[in-house]
């Protein structure tokens, strides 16, 4: 029951001499390489992004940009994190590789607010929301954003995973489906889709990766730990992606 719990906090623990894990990247986000171009990407003192160190710290990680030409790893898992727009023939080659047997995680932002230095509708810019509508569809489910007044920073209790993030969008299942595939949890922040022999699993946010929402200043200064769960909550879903675990129970709830 509570396996999944303990493989997120086994997974902040610093890195063992176990060979790492294939991880495969596909994203919009500036986590493998930073907006300020290759001057600040070359420079001596450049950092890699906080997320993207913590995943190196378990997973050995490709960047992939092209899954058409993609040649996945032995027992590679596949991370897209609000990746850019797929043509038809992406779409068809992922389905079929997780009908296969592929495991995937992806996180779809209906309406990402990460910071940017490229104005509104630059390419280089990460990806506003989500274009993977197609796909969802045809696994039966539908990305949406619930309609609020506001829009401030929010805190979200996951099982005991506490995150911090902003306008999280929710899964809903689509009532043309023929067959339901995905188990949405987590008040429709999660859906965990088992495709053919593959599994996917779907997080309805991608702004909980911004380091702004989860490191924290005040308490990274007293104790050395992060604020927020977020990274810690990523961590145990890849791990359960990986071992086959279930999401229900004392993780996610209802």
């Amino acid at each position: 029951m509570f396996s999944l719990l303990i493989a997120g906090f086994a997974a902040m623990r610093p890195a063992d001499s176990r060979p790492k894990l294939p991880l495969g990247l596909m994203t919009t986000l500036p986590l493998v390489w930073s907006e300020g171009g290759i001057e600040v990407n070359l420079a001596k003192d450049a950092g890699q992004h906080p997320t993207f160190s913590r995943l190196s710290a378990h997973y050995d990680i490709t960047p992939i940009d092209d899954l058409e030409a993609w040649a996945p790893k032995s027992k590679q898992m596949l991370l897209l994190a609000q990746p850019r727009a797929f043509a038809p023939r992406e779409l068809v080659r992922l389905d079929n590789w997780v009908r296969q047997g592929g495991l995937v995680l992806i996180l779809a932002d209906p309406a990402l607010q990460w910071g940017s230095l490229y104005p509104l509708g630059d390419k280089r810019r990460p990806l506003f929301t989500s274009m993977l509508s197609p796909l969802f569809a045809f696994w039966g489910l539908e990305l949406v954003l619930p309609l609020e007044d506001e829009v401030p920073a929010s805190m979200r209790k996951i099982g005991l995973f506490h995150i911090r993030t902003v306008t999280a969008g929710e899964w809903l299942p689509k009532e043309s489906a023929a067959t339901n595939r995905c188990a949405i949890l987590a008040k429709g922040l999660l859906a965990d889709c088992r495709i053919g022999k593959g599994r996917a699993l779907l997080v309805a946010d991608a702004d909980f990766l911004d380091a702004a929402f989860w490191e924290g200043q005040g308490m990274r200064i007293l104790t050395g730990k992060d604020e927020f769960a977020n990274i810690a909550m990523l961590q145990a879903l890849l791990s359960a992606l990986h071992d086959n675990k279930g999401l229900a129970g004392d993780f996610v709830g209802k």
